[in-house]
């Protein structure tokens, strides 16, 4: 009898078949209670015919498929076929460190967390092995104010409790290839705070096709997200959930930036429902 999960790991992939199956196959090595759950967003190469094969085997993996329509609506998918305790995002080109997956589940099976705190949130090695991010200042923060007032750089691992996950991963109104996943992050740190675990889980790799090497295009032309999390920095702000304010002057000058951008979209948007 399969036992339920305590980490489910959400997977949003596009036309890498053989690296998701590489890391698929690895997370079912891992000794500890995970499901894995994988959206194919459109892919041609074969992606989830290799992915059910393995689903076959092993029903801790639950993948799930449709048209390609960007790695927003592959993410959200990927977070709704989930049913642990915790939910981890994590990208498909991205190393994940098997080896500490345990002591991740030994912290969120033994740590009681109480209704403040959304879950943890663990370091990540950088793509150059010589190169180190700064470490988690405090072991009690939010998402947003440990990047404005701690000053935390470089990618890390967030690993949220499920229904909390599930009530912030609403998509924006829309049809948007790209959605931060930071918007996810704004959204939970108005009212949770998160625990700083200074552990390596994985580390970041930038593929030289992937979504990173043209995150500036991408952000202009899916600009309505990026309004929606910068506004969320500001009504952070204004809550109290942190202090700098130069973190709020970049907000606002982006809100102007992406306003502008998404004014096409929200009269659009706008005039549907006068003629509705």
């Amino acid at each position: 009898m399969q036992t339920q999960a305590l980490l489910s790991v959400c997977i949003p992939t596009f036309n890498r078949r053989d690296r998701v199956s590489a890391l698929v196959q690895e997370l079912l090595r891992a000794k500890c209670p995970l499901q894995i759950c994988v959206h194919v967003d459109g892919s041609t190469d074969g992606t989830g015919e290799a992915l059910a094969e393995i689903a076959s085997r092993d029903a801790r993996l639950v993948v799930t498929a449709g048209p390609n329509g960007g790695r927003g609506v592959a993410m959200f998918s990927a977070i709704a076929s989930a049913t642990g305790d915790y939910c981890m995002i994590f990208d498909d080109d991205d190393d994940l460190f098997t080896d500490r997956l345990p002591e991740v589940c030994e912290r969120l099976s033994q740590r009681g967390v109480d209704d403040e705190i959304a879950g943890f949130v663990f370091s990540m090695a950088l793509g150059d092995p010589e190169a180190t991010a700064n470490p988690f200042p405090s072991e009690r923060t939010n998402l947003i104010k440990m990047r404005a007032d701690e000053r935390v750089v470089g990618d890390k691992k967030e690993v949220i409790r499920t229904p909390l996950l599930k009530r912030a991963a609403v998509p924006p109104a829309g049809r948007f290839r790209r959605v931060p996943t930071s918007l996810l992050w704004s959204r939970l740190a108005i009212e949770y705070d998160v625990i700083c675990v200074n552990v390596d889980v994985g580390r970041k790799r930038y593929l030289l096709e992937g979504m990173t090497a043209r995150v500036r295009l991408l952000q202009r032309q899916n600009a309505y997200p990026m309004l929606l999390l910068n506004l969320n920095y500001i009504r952070a702000f204004w809550l109290g959930r942190y202090r700098s304010v130069r973190f709020l002057g970049k907000a606002v000058l982006a809100c102007l930036s992406f306003g502008v951008l998404s004014f096409p979209f929200l009269l659009k948007r706008s005039f549907a429902r006068v003629t509705s």
